[in-house]
């Protein structure tokens, strides 16, 4: 104990506390559940070489400084422990450069990038085992300290030197990939490094450097080698942020590559209502396939409902894609186990080719988003960056200068859904519906236009469009007579973030002279998603008015069950595909059934979408729906016809 407490021995302490590092790193990356490719790999490989370092660092300290140790330790087994801490030292450096090439996506797929990368480790290690058995690079003193002889302590060093060279390289043409914590994670992680190697010069030993070593990896385990932001726990794969970083990188290396997007149609209505380690089964189950469908593929989920591969090498125009295709719709067709159930999906493909289709990863960001939102409207080829240029981006293009300028030019027009209730027999509410009208070829869907709306910034002046022509029809037709007892009106993410969202509505609402009572407003499970402040204030003024909220398209989000208790909504509405879906296998009828049982122990209400069918309409009604909307009842119809529906049929 005395050894440990005289200030002579403070090499022996940082030794010993380089070591309780490398042993909470060892904890930390053996306990992780989740390893992520080539990275994952090296990085345990720079974990074995480190605690090597430091366990002959720590040996040879004590040999120098305590008497017991020679006594059990002779001169000679000394001077190897001395030449193999030295080994592992050219190994960090080695495996350093390896670890950074795979965080780039970097592969040694040619003979002389293996011979360039390799050769100066190989050098050095052959000086440094050479010289232990001949004598002639360098010798031991007493204390069994390395004594090179010029000029060879430069040749040894000549590696580090060009692989600290590489790695600067590598940071300045490829760093901007990264998140700005990483990158200075990365940067610092070199510099400890590089400190280490003049204070071993200056001091006389390896300490320093060992202790450098430690805190380097710890340092990456808490940013490169943190799972969390990297792979999906569910799934076991790659998320959006790895997906995008492989991307991003091979692109900046001018790499051929083909992504292929899979869209697994009801996979977030059916996990859903699961329990996690169902959920989580089945994902794997997927990612399994899907890992093994393709050699080399890296497998990632990005979205909720969403897959993707990763195919390097492959042209998107290949055959080879759509045998591909073919061959994951046909797999998830098959059941795939869902606790002691079989359920198969229908999928839809997509792909884009690098560097074909394009070069620049702000050109992909915005086509891979156009990419997400065709890949849904059509299930039936491999829809490629061709196919968009032809049917979406130029229609995409015309409907923005439409929505621009739709209310200047009169273009908008609400419409009205009568919704039923089967308690009353009366449908004593509807839901206000948007159409925009193109005078050349008509109406033009909001699944369309609404979007786009919210992304050039009108959907606020079309929500407030909509608001007002509800109000005006409340207070200048008989509808409230007539049974109707209030309206659902939309109201989207980008209206949820104003700050000043309840006294807009107040103010049309007094405008108008119609009670707050009138008017239920109705946001979907994409506001839950990303709730801040405003919002919550919005909608906590809102319902202190007297104004109710629902839950639109509800059993299309993710992991929505969870969240079911705290939503401040008085209605849920069952999303048209859920009930559909419903009336199609006895799983998915389960799931809604399942999912009324819920809600309605939580003392909610409940609106059927998509009724379009007497039977089903018995099935929703027997379930115990509250209210219930669709094509079987109603249709969507303008003001005036509404208004003579609600006289004909209340």
């Amino acid at each position: 104990m005395g050894f440990l407490t005289n200030p002579n021995s403070y090499d022996a302490c940082l030794s010993i506390s380089a070591l309780v590092l490398m042993a909470v790193i060892i904890i930390i990356y053996s306990s992780e559940e989740f390893s992520y490719g080539k990275q994952s790999r090296i990085f345990g490989v720079l974990i074995i070489v480190g605690t090597i370092l430091n366990v002959m660092g720590l040996i040879h300290i004590l040999w120098v400084n305590n008497r017991w140790m020679k006594d059990c330790l002779t001169y000679e087994m000394n001077c190897l422990v001395v030449m193999v801490e030295k080994v592992m030292s050219y190994l960090v450096a080695f495996f350093s450069i390896l670890y950074l090439m795979a965080i780039f996506g970097m592969q040694l797929n040619k003979l002389w990038k293996k011979l360039v990368i390799i050769l100066p480790t190989v050098f050095t290690i052959l000086i440094l085992m050479l010289g232990y058995f001949t004598d002639f690079f360098y010798y031991f003193d007493h204390n069994g300290e390395i004594i090179y002889f010029f000029p060879n302590e430069i040749l040894v060093s000549i590696g580090i030197v060009l692989y600290l060279i590489f790695a600067s390289y590598l940071m300045i043409k490829y760093g901007r990939v990264l998140a700005s914590e990483k990158t200075m994670a990365i940067y610092t992680y070199y510099i400890l490094m590089l400190l280490g190697v003049p204070m071993r010069i200056i001091f006389r030993t390896g300490t320093v450097f060992e202790f450098s070593v430690a805190i380097s990896l710890l340092l990456c385990v808490f940013t490169f080698q943190n799972p969390s932001e990297f792979v999906d726990r569910m799934s076991g794969v790659g998320t959006k942020n790895a997906l995008n970083f492989a991307v991003y990188t091979k692109l900046l290396q001018k790499k051929t590559f083909t992504l292929m997007e899979i869209r697994v149609d009801k996979l977030p209505i059916t996990i859903g209502s699961e329990s996690v380690e169902a959920a989580s089964d089945l994902l794997r189950q997927m990612t399994e396939f899907l890992k093994k469908s393709c050699f080399g593929a890296e497998v990632f989920f990005p979205r909720d409902g969403f897959f993707a591969l990763l195919i390097p090498d492959v042209k998107s125009n290949s055959e080879d894609i759509d045998k591909l295709s073919d061959a994951i719709k046909a797999r998830f067709k098959e059941p795939f186990k869902l606790r002691d159930l079989e359920v198969g999906f229908d999928v839809s493909t997509s792909a884009i080719g690098f560097p074909d289709d394009f070069k620049t990863i702000e050109r992909f960001d915005e086509i891979s988003n156009m990419m997400y939102k065709a890949l849904s409207r059509d299930s039936k080829y491999v829809l490629r960056v061709s196919d968009l240029n032809l049917k979406h981006i130029e229609y995409d293009k015309k409907i923005g200068n439409l929505v621009r300028h739709a209310l200047d030019n009169g273009l908008l027009e609400v419409y009205y859904q009568p919704i039923y209730s089967p308690v009353t027999g009366k449908f004593s509410s509807c839901e206000a519906l948007i159409r925009l009208k193109d005078p050349r070829t008509g109406y033009i869907s909001p699944a369309v236009f609404m979007p786009i709306a919210e992304k050039n910034g009108t959907v606020l002046g079309i929500d407030r469009f909509v608001l007002s022509s509800v109000c005006e029809m409340l207070a200048t037709t008989k509808a409230v007579s007539y049974g109707l007892e209030y309206v659902e009106v939309n109201l989207s993410v980008v209206d949820c973030i104003q700050t000043n969202l309840a006294e807009s509505i107040l103010k049309i609402l007094k405008a108008y002279n119609i009670g707050p009572s009138r008017i239920n407003l109705e946001i979907t499970e994409t506001w839950d998603k990303d709730v801040t402040s405003v919002i919550d204030q919005n909608i906590s003024k809102l319902m202190s008015s007297g104004i109710t909220f629902s839950m639109d398209d509800f059993g299309t989000g993710y992991s929505n069950f969870s969240r079911l208790a705290d939503m401040p909504v008085k209605i849920f509405k069952l999303d048209k595909s859920t009930v559909q879906a419903a009336f199609e296998s006895e799983n998915s009828y389960m799931i809604m059934y399942n999912m009324i049982k819920i809600i309605k122990s939580l003392g909610k209400e409940i609106v059927a979408e998509g009724v379009e069918t007497g039977e089903q309409a018995k099935q929703i009604i027997r379930l115990g729906c509250d209210h219930i909307q669709g094509f079987f009842y109603a249709r969507p119809m303008p003001r005036d016809q509404f208004i003579e529906f609600l006289q004909n049929n209340n």
